[in-house]
C-alpha cells in the first residue's frame, strides 16, 4: 500500500479525486436540506451525524472484504481514536455549523480554506521529516490569493466570535484532526478511519437529539444521504492513506480545490452560475500554481 500511495502521480490523482468528491458535498447538502426540511442547527447536526455513522459502517464493510479485523485495535489507540473523532468530526462540524449561521457565505468559504495553510505550516512542528521550505511558503501565498480573489467581499463587514471566530476554530480542529490522524492511523488506516467516522457520527447524533432535531426523510433524501456517506467513507479513507504515506503539508494543500470543485458541482447539480465568473478561472489557476509549488521538491530537500 505504501508503494502505491507514495507514488507522486497516484498521490496527486488520488488527492484531486478526494477533493472532487468532497466538492459534491456543497450542493448535495444544500439539496438535502431542502428535500428533508432541515432548518435548525440540531437538524443539521443530526443529518451530519447520520452521514458519518453510515460512512463508518461502509468502511467497516470494506474492512471485512479486505479481511481486516476492526476489533484488532490496541488499547492505547482507543482514546486516540476518540480524540481523533472529536477533533475531525464532532468539534469541526459543531463549530462550523454555528459559525456558518452567524457569518456570510463568502467569509466562511475563505476562512474554511485556511485548513490547507495550517496543515502546510504546522506539519513541520509535529513531524521531524517535514520542512517548511520557500516553495511551500510561496505556494501558500498563491493558494491564498486564489481563494481570496474569487471572494473579494471577504474584507467587508465585521468580525464576530460566534460567526467568523467559530469558523476559524472549526478550521483549526479540521487541520489538527487531520495531522493527528496521520499519527493515529499508521498501520490501521481503514480500521481507524471507520471507527473515527462511526464514533463521531454517534456523538453528533447524541448532541442533536435532545434539542428536538428532526429530519423529514424521503426516498430522494435517503439516496442523497447515502451518497454523501459514500463520499465521506471513500474520501476520508483515501485521504488518510495519503497523509500516512506522504508529507502532510503536501497533501493538505489540495484542500484548496474543494471550494473550487464545490462551485463546479453547484453549477452541474443546482444550476448556479458562479462558475462563469472570470475570477473563478483566475482563482483556479492560482490555486493550481500554489499546489505545484508546495509539492515541488527543492534541491536541498531532495538530497535529504
Amino acid at each position: 500500500m505504501k508503494k502505491i500511495f507514495s507514488n507522486k502521480y497516484i498521490c496527486a490523482i488520488t488527492a484531486v479525486l478526494c477533493t472532487l468528491l468532497w466538492g459534491t458535498a456543497y450542493p448535495l447538502i444544500k439539496l438535502s436540506y431542502s428535500d428533508m426540511n432541515i432548518q435548525s442547527i440540531p437538524d443539521k447536526l443530526l443529518f451530519a451525524g447520520l452521514r458519518f455513522f453510515i460512512a463508518g459502517i461502509m468502511v467497516f464493510i470494506v474492512c471485512a472484504f479486505m479481511r481486516k479485523n476492526i476489533f484488532d485495535i490496541e488499547k492505547k489507540r482507543i482514546p486516540q481514536i476518540l480524540l481523533y473523532a472529536l477533533l475531525l468530526t464532532v468539534l469541526h462540524y459543531l463549530l462550523n455549523y454555528i459559525g456558518v449561521g452567524n457569518a456570510s457565505a463568502t467569509k466562511t468559504s475563505v476562512l474554511s480554506a485556511f485548513s490547507a495553510f495550517l496543515g502546510v505550516l504546522f506539519a513541520p512542528l509535529f513531524f521531524k521529516n517535514e520542512r517548511l521550505t520557500l516553495n511551500k511558503i510561496v505556494g501558500c501565498i498563491f493558494g491564498a490569493l486564489g481563494v481570496i480573489i474569487v471572494n473579494l467581499g471577504f474584507f467587508s463587514g465585521s468580525f464576530t466570535f460566534m460567526g467568523e471566530g467559530f469558523v476559524l476554530l472549526a478550521t483549526f480542529c479540521s487541520a489538527s484532526g487531520s495531522l493527528y490522524g496521520k499519527v493515529v492511523s499508521k498501520g490501521k488506516i481503514f480500521e481507524v478511519t471507520a471507527w473515527q467516522l462511526f464514533v463521531g457520527g454517534i456523538i453528533l447524533c447524541l448532541i442533536a437529539l435532545p434539542f428536538s432535531a428532526h429530519i423529514a426523510f424521503s426516498v430522494k433524501g435517503a439516496f442523497e444521504l447515502l451518497f454523501l456517506a459514500f463520499v465521506s467513507a471513500a474520501s476520508f479513507s483515501l485521504w488518510t492513506a495519503l497523509l500516512v504515506y506522504n508529507d502532510a503539508g503536501k497533501i493538505m494543500i489540495y484542500n484548496l480545490l474543494i471550494p473550487v470543485f464545490g462551485t463546479m458541482w453547484s453549477f452541474i447539480i443546482l444550476g448556479e452560475k458562479e462558475i462563469f465568473n472570470p475570477l473563478y478561472i483566475v482563482s483556479l489557476a492560482l490555486i493550481c500554481v500554489g499546489i505545484v509549488l508546495v509539492n515541488l521538491r527543492e534541491k536541498r530537500e531532495a538530497e535529504v
